[in-house]
């Protein structure tokens, strides 16, 4: 599907005026592909690979989303805007290039080794009036090969005037049998090795909601062991494992704050915060969901990452943490770096407002940063370092 005239002046406007993707765009797409959030994903990541969409977001770089110098943070060794995609909004690698236009790092994936369909469709919903959306997916993929076809691509380009970091969501998936955990971590293994020299970093994800044999893997030895192995295959690049949102002061916020003390202990840099969050069915808005549960992501994840991001840079003052989860505006995405997180990514809320939303959210920032004295975004970010520093102490 290609974009005629008119309707690449709509999505030029949409990119301005966040609204207008809200109230014209959005309502289209759905329109034209049943009302199936998925069906729409994957129309929208196709348009992702036409020139003229390309092009067009190639002309609007300057203009809408080069971030400030003031918002600019050093991450895996190269100065970058701090915002990108987070795993799932191109889960094979199809629109890197288009996205490398917007966003100042990306996260394809979850990547694993083999081709596989996932959870039969229909599996993914949303929630309009609160901006979240839920799925049963199940890890579909169209496996390594494909993605690092993708990718190889993207790295020869000639035309990549702008090239976003790309920080990999991998994931070894152990079957429900005698040694899972070593035939996850083999997995591990040859996603890394093959995928190394083409990406400038990696996050682990072991907590998909919809996913029970992950289950598996979310123990202290396997998050050391993990990161160990992610040292051994990736020692120059960024190393992050994804974690699940958790209800505060419960054991289950202690055993998060276990398992990231063994990552690092291991030798991972840091976190992504946080995951969706498994709801039941009967909490899943639509009556004719098709299964015991789903994973929720939006707006509604506010708390929990907030709470989480303070929670790890207190525990861990110099680990690196890119937040996650429903961030829509410039205040709560300040908000998010005041708590402690090094960068922040997002899926959910740029289906609802489109990419425009990213220069809303970048200004936004700017301007509470400005308001409350702060010469630019790293200075904030070493001030929180340090308070958490001292309070560990």
């Amino acid at each position: 599907m290609a974009l005629n005239s008119l309707e690449r002046f709509v999505f030029e406007q949409s990119l301005r005026y966040p609204v207008l993707f809200r109230k014209l765009v959005r309502p289209q797409l759905y329109q034209r592909n049943h009302s199936d959030p998925e069906l729409v994903h994957e129309a929208a990541l196709k348009l992702l690979g036409d020139p003229v969409v390309i092009d067009t977001l190639n002309k609007h770089y300057s203009l809408l989303f080069k971030a400030p110098p003031e918002l600019t943070i050093e991450l895996a060794g190269r100065h970058i805007a701090p915002f990108g995609t987070a795993a799932g909004f191109d889960k094979n690698g199809d629109a890197l290039e288009a996205l490398s236009h917007v966003f100042g790092f990306q996260e394809p994936g979850t990547v694993v080794l083999y081709p596989r369909p996932g959870n039969p469709r229909p599996r993914v919903a949303t929630d309009d009036a609160h901006e979240d959306l839920y799925n049963a997916q199940g890890f579909p993929s169209q496996g390594l090969d494909y993605f690092l076809a993708n990718l190889t691509r993207y790295r020869n380009s000639t035309f990549r005037p702008r090239p976003s970091s790309i920080f990999v969501s991998i994931c070894g998936l152990p079957p429900a049998e005698q040694h899972a955990v070593e035939f996850a971590l083999k997995e591990m293994e040859t996603l890394l090795t093959r995928i190394a020299p083409f990406a400038d970093g990696f996050v682990w994800n072991p907590f998909s909601p919809n996913t029970a044999a992950l289950s598996l893997l979310r123990k202290p030895e396997v998050f050391r062991e993990t990161a160990r192995l992610m040292w051994k295959h990736a020692e120059q690049k960024l190393r992050l494992v994804k974690m699940g949102p958790y209800e505060p002061d419960t054991a289950e916020a202690t055993d998060s704050l276990k398992l990231v003390e063994a990552f690092l202990e291991g030798g991972g840099h840091g976190v992504v915060l946080v995951n969706t969050k498994a709801f039941p069915k009967d909490q899943v808005p639509v009556k004719t969901w098709g299964y015991p549960s789903a994973g929720r992501s939006g707006r509604f994840l506010k708390p929990y990452r907030l709470r989480a991001v303070r929670d790890i840079r207190q525990a861990f003052p110099q680990a690196v943490i890119i937040a996650s989860g429903g961030i829509s505006d410039g205040l709560d995405a300040y908000e998010t770096f005041k708590a402690g997180a090094t960068a922040l990514e997002g899926y959910t809320p740029y289906t609802y407002h489109g990419y425009g939303l990213l220069a809303h959210i970048a200004r936004g920032v700017a301007y509470h940063l400005q308001a409350e004295g702060y010469k630019n975004l790293e200075e904030l970010q070493k001030q929180v370092r340090h308070g958490a520093s001292l309070a560990a102490t």
